[in-house]
């Protein structure tokens, strides 16, 4: 279940922003639909079929342990930091962003002993068009602190 949190906060992550002119903002706000609705399925579909997450995780791969990651959340949270978008060409763009996830685990089976209720990501995306559509081809993420809270 741990190695499925950085593709469960990547989902939520790119689901950020509410309205979206923009195609790699609309890519954005369908996948937080997705992650919203736990729909792992809608998520995939924003996926390349050459997608590679970390080096090694696959499309299939990363549907499955979607799946199974949304089943043992109750709920999901998260607030996301430092959007940007350093690199954008006709057909690809770069994405960089932190996330903050929050959320509860399912009480059955032992989930909520077991499932981390937060965790913060840095996570790298490769996008590309594939079609019209804009989709996920790469996905870097690693674990990192929390920026600190701004005092009052």
């Amino acid at each position: 279940m741990r190695r499925a949190l950085p593709l469960v906060l990547l989902a939520l992550a790119l689901s950020g922003c509410r309205s979206a002119p923009d195609p790699i903002l609309a890519l954005v706000d369908s996948l937080r639909t997705a992650a919203e609705d736990r729909d792992a399925q809608k998520v995939a579909d924003r996926l390349s079929d050459d997608f590679k997450g970390n080096g090694t995780v696959d499309k299939a791969e990363a549907a499955a342990m979607l799946r199974r990651y949304f089943a043992a959340y109750e709920s999901v949270h998260l607030l996301v930091y430092d959007v940007a978008v350093p690199r954008r060409t006709d057909g690809e763009a770069d994405v960089s962003f932190r996330v903050e996830f929050k959320g509860s685990a399912r009480r059955i089976g032992g989930f909520d002993g077991f499932l981390p209720p937060s965790a913060v990501e840095r996570f790298d995306l490769h996008l590309a068009r594939r079609g019209s559509e804009w989709k996920v081809i790469a996905a870097d993420w690693a674990p990192i602190e929390p920026l600190a809270a701004p005092s009052p």
